[in-house]
């Protein structure tokens, strides 16, 4: 199967020529369907995004909820994160995994947006471009391009897709992108082959999909929502040789 990358480089499209990916606007009005456009718990202050975002680093999703309430218990001045001994931090969310590495991080990152900004914010991306803002964000210790959009999407109302592993593995059964290894490069593709309306319901819909159908081995393509539009998802079912609108 000709994945619809491969095809783009071959004819030597640049980033503005991309078109939708096939079936895009079909796969998420069915994921809409399916899922509604439900919170996954993400937070409307950048800050407390990014808190949330490196929190829930390789945790499993009953956990790192509980350890950002217990944080910002513990902290419940963003200002404070600047002046916070990490072993005190790592007491606080130790039980989740990872506690000194996201200690580290907070601490760190706490120092870095007081010593750019002048306090522990980050509304001053509020002001700034995708790219400007992004640049930023990835700058800062634990946050790289998917967190930076995580917090572009649900803090600041941008129309980005962060490509989590769940969106690359659904990507790549769905034929829209080849590479099994995340990448700037293919954080971009993805991005640029969402339509920007629909970035935020497909993005949101591909996490629970990838939770509860599309996962890592042995995924459910038998029930999945979008088995129609999926080749992959035919070919293991034998149901039909191509997609389907």
């Amino acid at each position: 199967m000709k994945c619809f990358s491969d095809v783009h480089a071959k004819v030597g499209l640049s980033k503005q020529d991309i078109k939708p990916f096939p079936f895009v606007s079909e796969v998420t009005a069915t994921l809409v369907k399916r899922f509604g456009r439900p919170s996954l718990g993400n937070k409307r202050n950048p800050f407390n995004e990014l808190l949330y975002i490196i929190l829930s680093s390789k945790t499993p999703p009953e956990r790192y909820p509980r350890a950002y309430r217990e944080l910002r218990r513990a902290y419940p001045c963003a200002a404070s994160l600047a002046y916070a001994d990490p072993q005190d931090v790592v007491k606080v969310i130790q039980f989740a995994g990872l506690g000194d590495k996201k200690a580290s991080q907070i601490v760190q990152t706490a120092n870095q947006l007081k010593q750019l900004f002048g306090r522990v914010t980050l509304s001053p991306l509020r002001r700034m471009t995708n790219e400007a803002a992004e640049e930023i964000l990835t700058s800062l210790p634990g946050i790289g391009i998917k967190s930076a959009r995580c917090i572009l999407l649900y803090s600041l109302d941008r129309q980005v897709f962060p490509a989590d592993n769940h969106c690359l593995r659904i990507a790549r059964r769905l034929g829209w992108v080849e590479s099994a290894t995340f990448t700037k490069g293919t954080a971009n593709l993805l991005q640029s082959g969402v339509p920007p309306t629909l970035r935020r319901d497909l993005h949101v819909g591909m996490v629970l999909l990838g939770r509860k159908y599309c996962v890592p081995k042995d995924p459910r393509c038998g029930n999945c929502p979008i088995l129609e539009s999926c080749p992959t998802g035919l070919n293991v079912t034998g149901a039909s040789k191509t997609p389907t609108r």
